[in-house]
């Protein structure tokens, strides 16, 4: 950590020193991990190379194992900037798999501190969704090296479930399409349970509102993907449960209901 301080010009050593980090993080005692300013030096570290993506890959990582080890390092991140930081960095390089799952992995980390929701989202949301819409094609992730789908994908939907809790993160994810992407996901992935459960699991905060006590009008669309996921899966008890909270409160609204007569499976299911 005090390398990084005093030798921060050179991107290769930076890379070495943050892999070296993470490396140490889980066994080192926490006054050592605090005793030299460790958020700022990082956050310094990763603003010297903007245009360097393994420094903000490498640097959003050590962020993410820090932000695991104690709640002050999530606040502190928070405060100096470098989550703000990470999330410019994943708009900067979209095209990169790689940086899009460490900054879902490093939002969702901080972003479980309930007093940082609504700060985070306000910068963090749209990337997520955006590096999530990118890269979520099985297509795109077969050909990446080391790729896996359904992972890339539980991160980025466990990132957006995280922020919307939050009533000011729900209205970005809806006015920025995160229902349409979920749907999108759920048809693209509705063989695979755990991703549904994933994907279900982020629909049911979005759509519902406990703090304004408001549900969302769902289309037809949102509604024939959820039902098709509930029938593949009948015998996976989380999917059913999940689906069947999620049906019970779309009810509160009107329209909704209108929508669920129609369908010729609700019922029976």
């Amino acid at each position: 950590i005090s390398a990084l301080g005093r030798i921060n010009t050179d991107s290769t050593f930076v890379c070495k020193a943050f892999m070296a980090l993470e490396n140490l993080i889980s066994g080192a005692d926490i006054d050592v991990l605090t005793a030299n300013d460790t958020p700022q030096v990082l956050f310094n570290a990763i603003d010297a190379f903007p245009e360097s993506i393994n420094v903000h890959i490498k640097g959003a990582s050590v962020i993410w194992h820090l932000s695991s080890r104690d709640n002050s390092f999530k606040d502190a991140f928070v405060r100096n900037g470098a989550a703000r930081l990470i999330s410019e960095a994943m708009t900067r390089f979209l095209p990169s798999q790689d940086l899009q799952q460490k900054g879902f992995l490093t939002i969702w980390s901080l972003a479980t501190r309930k007093a940082l929701k609504d700060e985070i989202g306000h910068y963090a949301t749209l990337p997520i969704i955006n590096g999530l819409a990118a890269h979520c094609s099985p297509d795109d992730l077969s050909s990446s090296p080391g790729g896996d789908r359904q992972q890339f994908c539980q991160e980025g939907l466990g990132a957006l479930k995280c922020l919307s809790t939050s009533t000011p993160n729900k209205r970005v994810l809806v006015e920025h399409g995160a229902i349409e992407l979920i749907t999108r996901i759920l048809w693209l992935y509705s063989e695979d349970d755990s991703l549904c459960i994933a994907a279900l699991s982020a629909l049911s905060n979005i759509c519902v509102d406990v703090d304004s006590n408001q549900v969302l009008r769902i289309s037809s669309d949102v509604l024939d993907a959820v039902v098709y996921v509930m029938r593949t899966h009948q015998n996976v008890k989380e999917v059913q449960s999940i689906v069947i909270v999620l049906l019970r409160n779309l009810t509160f609204s009107p329209s909704n209901c209108l929508l669920l007569q129609e369908n010729p499976f609700v019922s029976s299911l």
